[in-house]
């Protein structure tokens, strides 16, 4: 069952890629992407028409679209195991808005053209970010007497206190700096139009990477989902295994935002959908929000385009339309007051 668990959303998302080449506003016979998909992926010359080169223009903001949607589901599902806090995600927590004040600041000051640099930008501002945001709700719980862990409540309205000050401070740079306004402008919305299919492969790895360890570190979130006393009568390090996630947690928002801007909730969306069809364990959750993930943005990303085609919704603004009722539906069952 494990093996058909994976192997149905690749299939979804094979069959996602392959909708999201073929329509637009322009739209590709199937026949014909897939002719093109093969030529592009044996190395061949892409046939020669209109058609052809449509299906050549979506394919890095495809390749992107699976890529981000992957780094932030997983890294959404490794926040809400590492902290107990079912309101988990980099968006939702501030961490893209972080992520993007820095990548906007690199830009505007010139010092972030290449994209190493805007992935260490990026790495700088979500760690930021998740310091701050902890250091705010834990500053307001101690201020109401309840000392402690934040709760999941308290943690949410501390990101959505610093994604509003990041997010300002980033519109404020595209007053400031007309010299950039066009790529600044990038990072207020999160889009996958304007993406290279070389910076989505160099970045394909720390993806990758930071997947791989958010797996290899879940059987200690098992154990954490237990208290941390009992995870560590069981011979788990809670400590050890949250500063391990939260690296990998730091480097696939870094890359999601790198790569698209901000993007939210989709950390939020998809390992709650999962946990509804009950994964054996964290690690099966991990693996399926990274497949379900990349299905769920390359799919927001063509819904967007179809809408109002010929023109496009940008794909932060479509994942916010389907995040936010999830969002209202989490926190009245967390309890606003709680």
């Amino acid at each position: 069952s494990g093996v058909l668990a994976g192997l149905l959303p690749l299939a979804v998302l094979l069959i996602a890629a392959v909708a999201s080449v073929a329509f637009g506003a322009r739209t590709v016979p199937v026949g014909t992407a897939l002719e093109t998909l093969g030529a592009l992926l044996g190395g061949a010359p892409a046939p020669a028409g209109i058609d052809a080169a449509a299906v050549a223009s979506r394919v890095p903001r495809t390749v992107t679209a699976a890529l981000v949607g992957a780094a932030l589901a997983v890294a959404g599902a490794a926040l809400q195991g590492a902290t107990r806090n079912p309101l988990g995600d980099p968006g939702l927590l501030g961490l893209s808005a972080g992520a993007s004040l820095a990548v906007s600041v690199g830009l505007a000051a010139g010092v972030a053209s290449a994209v190493p640099a805007v992935m260490l930008l990026a790495a700088i501002g979500t760690l930021a970010a998740a310091v701050l945001v902890y250091a705010v709700a834990g500053a307001a719980a101690r201020a109401a007497g309840t000392p402690g862990a934040p709760s999941p409540v308290a943690l949410v309205l501390a990101g959505a206190a610093v994604m509003a000050g990041a997010t300002a401070l980033t519109t404020a740079l595209l007053v400031l700096s007309p010299v950039v306004r066009d790529r600044l402008r990038f990072w207020t919305v999160g889009s996958v139009a304007r993406t290279d299919l070389s910076d989505a492969l160099l970045l394909a790895p720390v993806v990758l990477a930071g997947v791989l360890v958010a797996v290899a570190a879940a059987p200690g979130l098992d154990a954490i989902a237990l208290g941390d006393d009992l995870a560590h009568g069981l011979g788990s390090r809670p400590a050890r295994v949250r500063a391990v996630l939260l690296a990998a947690v730091v480097a696939l928002t870094a890359a999601a935002v790198a790569l698209a801007g901000p993007v939210g909730f989709v950390g939020l969306v998809v390992p709650h959908a999962l946990r509804r069809l009950r994964p054996p364990t964290t690690r099966v959750l991990l693996v399926g929000s990274a497949l379900w993930g990349a299905v769920l943005v390359v799919l927001a990303d063509l819904a967007g385009r179809l809408v109002v085609a010929p023109a496009e919704i940008h794909l932060g603004v479509t994942t916010v339309l389907l995040g936010v009722p999830v969002l209202l539906v989490l926190l009245r069952r967390t309890g606003v007051g709680s």
